[in-house]
């Protein structure tokens, strides 16, 4: 989740400098885990894909960053094994046929980085030019003492395995579930990169949409959704009405209690959207001790609460998606 009270300019700043410091540093000898793998459990995809997003060799997954591309190239991995294609258009000047794209580069201060998005293709031929949007973003703080909450530790790694690696991590389970059975509307499961930079990739993806933002129907935003532990799942839902009834009625089916909290939109990617009249979800399971700390380790991720958070989402999603609201 990003904390808009550091400026965009000392932040790319810093990533500048850490940049350079990477170009120079020694090859990682860090074993990298492998992420999810065909015919795990929900629980052990969600482990498995958390774990590799935050380990050490991904550096923190600063935008621009080594780290941050291995991430934005897991992604693409995932997507290609599901057998999802991208909603982006494709730069082919020369070629007869534009393949869509997975990718949509992203420049923000002299650094490139990318949104991912993959599309699920609605069943009804009435219903599919309509798009669920379903997102989280992936990037997080690199090794930047400038975003971090513990600067006295100087350059080391954040991992932000709740932020948002759990949130990434959701988006891949559900993408395994809607290519398994489609809904009748369309989904757009998107990651956007350097969210921690000021909303950047959300904002490029509502500015250059793949699709007529006026055909989003919702859009669900998952952000930091690792720290369930039997408290409470805070949902803002804004937009329109009987939104929230939905989600609560998802929640109550998966045995998942809501607490209402109004969670400013700039600090995450539906705000973006919020911004462009679509109506919005945004899950979150609350700020803790470790948020953009070295601490934010996968090892402290609540994996049955963040299975359970996706049953949420995948019920709030296919009911929209289905026409149920």
């Amino acid at each position: 989740m990003s904390r808009l009270t550091e400026r965009l300019a000392v932040a790319l700043a810093a990533l500048a400098v850490l940049a350079a410091l990477t170009a120079c540093a020694p090859v990682s000898t860090v074993a990298v885990p492998a992420g999810a793998a065909p015919g795990d459990t929900p629980i052990a995809a969600l482990t498995a894909d958390v774990t590799y997003l935050a380990s050490p060799a991904l550096g923190g997954r600063a935008a621009g960053m080594p780290g941050g591309d291995s991430a934005t190239a897991f992604l693409v991995r995932r997507y290609l094994r599901l057998g999802l294609r991208g909603p982006f258009r494709a730069a082919c000047d020369t070629a007869p046929v534009c393949r869509p794209a997975l990718l949509q580069r992203i420049e923000v201060g002299g650094l490139r980085t990318h949104n991912v998005a993959a599309l699920v293709v609605g069943t009804d031929s009435a219903l599919r030019g309509e798009y669920v949007v379903v997102g989280a973003h992936y990037d997080h703080i690199g090794r930047s003492p400038t975003l971090s909450l513990d600067p006295e530790r100087g350059d080391v790694v954040r991992p932000g395995a709740d932020d948002n690696a759990s949130g990434t991590a959701a988006v891949l389970e559900l993408a395994r579930r809607l290519a398994d059975h489609a809904p009748r509307r369309s989904v757009l499961l998107v990651h956007f990169g350097a969210e921690e930079l000021g909303l950047v990739g959300s904002q490029a993806f509502v500015a250059h949409p793949p699709v007529p933002v006026t055909a989003m129907t919702l859009m669900v935003n998952l952000d930091m959704v690792g720290r369930l532990r039997g408290s409470r799942l805070i949902v803002d839902a804004r937009g329109s009405p009987g939104l929230r009834a939905l989600v609560d009625s998802a929640a109550r089916l998966a045995g998942v209690r809501t607490s209402r909290v109004r969670v400013d939109p700039s600090r995450s990617d539906q705000g973006s959207f919020l911004d462009r009249g679509v109506p919005t979800v945004m899950l979150f399971t609350d700020f803790h001790e470790d948020y953009h700390r070295a601490t934010d380790v996968a090892a402290r991720i609540d994996y049955p609460g963040l299975s359970r958070v996706v049953d949420v989402a995948e019920r709030v999603v296919r009911t929209a998606a289905d026409g149920g609201w």
